[in-house]
């Protein structure tokens, strides 16, 4: 099969048609053995810009002006003046055969962009609808094939032909003759290899992007396939004109696919290539002709054909460049004797060679529209073979992968059964010292219990004593002094043993008892038990309650313990004259409460540990009061118990606030 299509892709390339020349105006094939090959009415053909004339007025002009055919006018210089792309013209050229030869024929090819033809003043047929301007010309891409008279040696081919719709007008391709069935013949194998090269295609595609839906997904494998469809669709749409002859597309539509196909095979292929080889090429180099060829197909699909056919040439000088630059970075990857770099550099070069000569072709220098679909086939085809052998690779290491993973899973299960029973054992040995960790928890709790209450007796029978021993009168003031630290002393341990009692209760009973609470009242009298204390001090409880008529549900016991503790804490670590804040706001479900004094604050190194039990600050309370060092402890523990939360904000020499947001537990 391969040996079939380099022999079809060799005839194409050199030898699908003779060219006949001859002098101006003159075809001479009396040389030309017209039953056995296809002859291109290549040669200088007589021009008139402008008019549409018979091919006897032709003959008869005082100047006639001829021009080298394939070629467009656009651009051309006609009787001193420059000639725009649109408007309309006469082609005539008289042809001489051999002899009055039967069943020959004659395809008009593809003018830009429709045509008339007339042999021997004799109207043949016509492509579109010749109009002498836009409103009237129709355009129209077709193939057809016109039978020549039989009792002639001598031809008068006459096109006229009208553009108003293409960036160029005029004969862009040479007119064929040979006999009937030889063209008929030479079109059904370029119909055939067109759909050949479209269902190979297709289905190369069509596997990149299956692999994509079920395997794992590959922006590689998605621009391949992309790459291919735009392959078809082109194919459909240049040589035989297959969406127009067989789909009936119109030619705005198939032109505009025409060129669209072009940007994106550009844009799809720069980055295929890219993600097939992401170390070798720059990837700037991948972006930016992307988005360059996005950006055409966008201003193609908006604008109309007239103007953005101007794009062509361009596309094609960014073409050539970047794929100048891709052959340099894929050839100084191929120096390191990679094997895939290698297929993909014969693959490229080969592309880059058919779209250089798909370029001469749209520039009307060379003929051979199947050159690019084959090229571009043989191109995938290249890069078919490397993504295989990259699928081969993946298949044999997923192999080798797969038994170093049941290994590895039967080394894991023997190591795991192991571990268990490592873990079983140490799991029974845990269990025991829980049970020991538990027991000893108990008996320290017991004997703690017992001790505060041991301790807490004879303290509290100091206290009388002390009390007894300083009703005399006769005291000296050191006896005096003396009596009064004892009993600062002795209150100070009972104060410590209250607290460590009111911990173990805390610690112990985790369940709140949930009661209503009217924070209005309960707050009013909360405070009024502070006051004789605040007024030792002389300081002053400022009082802001603001409650909603609604009972709050929470534990008032728990409750009360975080306020004692809060205000007694204010109270003691104030100054004398100051004022202590206590705010409390019902919100919903929340209850807000904030305790702020005009205390000397606490030493930022030593608010982390504020909350931690038996903790010692630097700073003392104002007035020698005692303290524990539990108080905020408790206070913490209470709130969570509660399910609330707490915050504190302090500063040096200004204060400190503390702030309790709880939650309604009705």
């Amino acid at each position: 099969m391969l040996k079939q299509l380099s022999s079809i892709f060799i005839i194409i390339l050199f030898s699908i048609a003779s060219l006949g020349y001859g002098q101006k105006g003159i075809i001479d094939l009396r040389d030309d053995d017209l039953n056995e090959e296809i002859v291109l009415l290549q040669g200088e053909w007589q021009f008139e810009y402008g008019k549409l004339l018979t091919a006897k007025e032709m003959q008869e002009l005082d100047s006639p002006v001829y021009t080298e055919i394939p070629h467009t006018w656009t651009g051309m210089e006609f009787r001193g003046e420059e000639l725009p792309s649109t408007g309309y013209a006469t082609y005539y050229v008289r042809i001489i055969l051999r002899e009055k030869l039967e069943n020959l024929a004659l395809n008009g090819e593809v003018m830009t962009t429709n045509y008339k033809l007339f042999i021997n003043g004799k109207e043949a047929g016509e492509v579109g609808k010749l109009g002498t301007s836009e409103d009237t010309a129709k355009p129209d891409y077709r193939n057809r094939i016109y039978p020549l008279p039989e009792d002639t040696d001598t031809l008068d081919i006459v096109f006229h032909i009208s553009n108003y719709h293409y960036r160029k007008g005029g004969m862009t391709r040479p007119p064929q003759i040979a006999e009937n069935d030889l063209l008929l013949e030479d079109r059904a194998q370029n119909i055939s290899l067109s759909f050949f090269l479209i269902g190979s295609i297709f289905f190369m595609g069509l596997y990149h992007l299956g692999s994509n839906l079920f395997r794992t997904r590959n922006k590689m494998n998605t621009y391949f396939a992309l790459v291919c469809l735009f392959t078809i669709l082109r194919t459909l749409s240049v040589n035989e004109y297959l969406l127009i002859e067989y789909l009936n597309f119109p030619w705005w539509l198939s032109t505009r696919i025409e060129l669209i196909s072009f940007y994106l095979i550009f844009a799809f292929t720069i980055r295929f290539i890219y993600y097939l080889f992401p170390e070798f090429i720059p990837k700037f180099f991948a972006y930016i002709p992307y988005y360059i060829g996005i950006s055409a197909t966008v201003i193609t699909l908006f604008t109309p054909i007239v103007y953005n056919s101007n794009l062509v040439p361009i596309m094609q000088i960014v073409t050539v460049i970047t794929g100048i630059g891709i052959l340099y970075y894929i050839f100084k990857a191929s120096l390191k004797g990679n094997k895939e770099v290698l297929v993909a550099l014969i693959g490229f070069i080969l592309l880059f060679t058919v779209t250089v000569i798909e370029i001469l072709i749209h520039q009307s220098h060379i003929v051979g529209e199947m050159i690019f679909a084959l090229g571009i086939f043989f191109y995938l085809f290249s890069h078919v073979i490397i993504l295989a052998n990259r699928q081969n690779q993946t298949y044999i290491k997923n192999q080798d992968l797969s038994m170093a993973l049941k290994e590895s899973n039967q080394r894991l299960e023997k190591t795991v059964e192991e571990r268990t029973k490592e873990l079983n054992a140490r799991n029974q040995e845990l269990v025991h010292n829980n049970d020991e960790l538990k027991r000893i928890h108990d008996e320290k709790n017991g004997l703690i219990h017992v001790l505060a209450h041991d301790l807490k007796s004879p303290l509290n029978n100091n206290k009388g004593l002390i009390q007894l021993i300083k009703m005399p009168e006769n005291l000296t003031k050191e006896q005096q002094e003396y009596l009064n630290k004892l009993e600062k002393s002795n209150g100070q341990g009972v104060q410590l043993i209250e607290d460590l009692l009111q911990l173990y209760r805390i610690e112990s009973q985790q369940k709140s008892e949930v009661k209503k609470v009217n924070i209005q009242s309960y707050f009013e009298e909360l405070i009024q038990k502070h006051e004789d204390a605040a007024k030792i001090k002389n300081i002053k409880i400022e009082k802001n309650i603001e409650a909603i008529d609604k009972a709050f549900h929470t534990d008032s016991d728990k409750l009360q313990r975080i306020m004692d503790n809060l205000i007694s804490n204010a109270l003691k670590f104030s100054y004398e004259d100051s004022t202590v804040y206590v705010k409390a706001t019902q919100e919903g479900n929340k209850l807000q409460i904030e305790v702020k004094d005009e205390g000397m604050g606490i030493l930022k190194e030593e608010q982390p540990k504020l909350f931690h039990k038996f903790q010692k600050m630097s700073n003392k309370p104002t007035a020698g009061e005692s303290t524990s060092g539990l108080g905020l402890s408790i206070v913490k523990t209470l709130v969570e118990q509660l399910e609330g939360n707490i915050e504190f904000e302090s500063v040096r020499g200004e204060g400190t606030s503390f702030r309790v947001v709880l939650n309604d537990l009705g």
